[in-house]
């Protein structure tokens, strides 16, 4: 039960709110006041989440809030739907033209473990692809309409030569779509980063035959070490996507295993830490401990230690692009192009 004593209190109580429902159990609200109601739809929207709350909404709350919410889920199902219909093209044109790739993150997860196409907002379908099929992926997506992102802030093609990934974007009547194609797992270690070709598996979900996804365990892998060298472990909407997935684990063996190959035990052991404590979402505490003392590569090691904390998570980030490098003359022309890139176009990239 939720009760008004939480008032000051809207972050933990959307976090009890959500957890409860991530345990697949009804939400009881008891005590909750106009204002509120307010201060919670205006947290939900700040983490991301307010589509997800909507669906939680009890009949007696108030028409504004509900009405805010609504118009926040209708935003993001409709969005998503079209994303799904865009994504309905992409996969069997890349699967015709021998693209090794499999889909993650939203749009995975929506294929997967969200029961709502607009409880979870997807604002990019996020691609992983083989990187010695890199030169097969482009003109595909151009053939379906998909523009190639050149204008980095350090070069022409500097997304694809140096920060192993490329966009693509698409217009759409007033929206913008955007996919992203990543070549490489960002904080795997390098000498596993082939491994993760042997854990796709497909699904059908919105029309799609045998959409290419990652195992459970190896998506819960990417997921937990995107949630910690991309967003520093912060953001209920992606530690909503780790309690989902792990509602879904069968054989926690695996996931052991695959942390320790890729190199991720210790994202893998603090977000799973998180979703027990932040939502309450059961983790074998077994499974957590021997995460907890698995090695992890050194250089690894460090590079997350700058990435999980808000103040060094830019030189963090960097330090990673230099690190997964294939050679030292690609690292040498990333630092190169990352000196010489004019301040102006940074400052009005970041704006």
């Amino acid at each position: 039960m939720f009760a008004a004593g939480l008032h000051g209190d809207c972050c933990t109580l959307l976090h009890q709110a959500i957890g409860t429902w991530c345990q697949g159990k009804s939400v009881a609200w008891q005590g909750m006041d106009d204002e509120l109601w307010e201060a919670l739809a205006e947290e939900a929207r700040l983490h991301g989440v307010s589509g997800l709350l909507y669906t939680l909404l009890p009949d007696d709350v108030p028409a504004a809030v509900r009405d805010t919410l609504r118009s926040d889920y209708q935003n993001q199902l409709a969005a998503n739907v079209l994303y799904m219909q865009k994504l309905a093209q992409i996969v069997p044109a890349l699967k015709n033209a021998g693209v090794r790739f499999a889909v993650v993150k939203g749009a995975a997860l929506l294929a997967t473990a969200y029961p709502d196409m607009g409880t979870r907002a997807m604002k990019d379908i996020d691609l992983l692809v083989h990187p010695e099929d890199a030169n097969i992926l482009k003109p595909v997506m151009q053939q379906l309409g998909w523009q190639e992102e050149d204008e980095d802030i350090a070069g022409k093609h500097f997304g694809e030569r140096y920060r192993a990934e490329t966009s693509f974007t698409r217009r759409e009547g007033s929206l913008m779509l955007r996919a992203e194609a990543h070549l490489d797992v960002p904080g795997f270690y390098p000498r596993s980063r082939g491994a993760i070709w042997q854990k796709v598996t497909s699904v059908c979900v919105a029309g799609i035959d045998e959409m290419p996804v990652l195992s459970v365990p190896a998506h819960l892998n990417y997921l937990c070490t995107h949630f910690y060298y991309h967003h520093c472990g912060q953001g209920l909407k992606w530690l909503v996507d780790v309690a989902l997935l792990v509602s879904q684990v069968r054989s926690w063996h695996d996931v052991v295993v695959d942390a320790y190959e890729f190199g991720t035990t210790r994202p893998v052991h603090l977000a799973l830490y998180d979703v027990a404590k932040c939502l309450h979402v059961p983790v074998p505490q077994h499974i957590v401990e021997t995460l907890r003392f698995l090695p992890m590569p050194l250089s690894l090691r460090l590079l997350f230690e700058l990435c999980k904390r808000p103040s060094l998570h830019y030189l963090g980030i960097r330090l990673l692009d230099i690190y997964r490098a294939p050679n030292w003359h690609t690292r040498l022309g990333y630092i190169w192009r990352k000196l010489t890139a004019p301040r102006w176009r940074r400052l009005s990239r970041c704006e």
